[in-house]
Formats: C-alpha cells, structure tokens, sequence
C-alpha cells in the first residue's frame, strides 16, 4: 500500500473512500466488463500510478492497494486506488479522473 495523504486532518477516511480500479478507464473494456466511463475518456491500460496522478491533480488524497483484485475478475490482481469522498459523487469523478488520464497519458 502506498499513499498520498498530506494532512491526516483531512476529509480522507479509509472506510468511506472512493475505490477506482484501473477497468473502469481501460479503453479495451466493455461496459459489461466493468469500463464506467465513454471510451473517449478511456486509455489502454491505465497504471495505478497514472490513476493516482490524476486524483493528485484533482487535489485529492488517495491510497493505492498493488494487491487488491477487482471483484469481476478476482484471478488477475491490478491494484485499485482509493481516493477522498470530498463533495463529487462518484460518476462525477469517474468522468474528472478519464479527462485527466486522457490528457496525461
């Protein structure tokens, strides 16, 4: 686990965080595979790493899990990051987190 927590103060709480796995921005998804965004928001295989970098452009905390397996596909485990609930619903997010992908990539 590795994380990006500046202020322990913050609106962060393990228990109530956002989890993004890395299928719901794979381009190469269906959204019956779990893809949650347009694939125009999406990117072939999107890392953990540029995932957390677009929650730290959202100026948002977040932890990342290497060892979490996606529930549809428990076989192969990617990671997910779990980010700050902040004041976003989380199709809100989902929608943020593929634009900066998309820019970043």
């Amino acid at each position: 686990m590795r994380s990006c927590l500046s202020n322990p103060d913050m609106t962060y709480d393990k228990d109530n965080a956002i989890v993004l796995w890395p299928e719901y921005f794979e381009s190469g998804r269906k959204r019956s595979e779990g893809r949650r965004v347009p694939k125009e928001l999406c990117v072939k295989e999107p890392s953990l790493d540029i995932i957390a970098k677009a929650a730290a452009i959202l100026d948002l905390e977040y932890e990342i899990f290497d060892d979490a397996a996606y529930p549809a596909n428990w076989r192969k485990k990617q990671g997910c990051v779990r980010v700050e609930k902040g004041k976003m619903k989380k199709s809100k997010l989902l929608v943020k987190v593929g634009q900066c992908l998309v820019e970043n990539q």
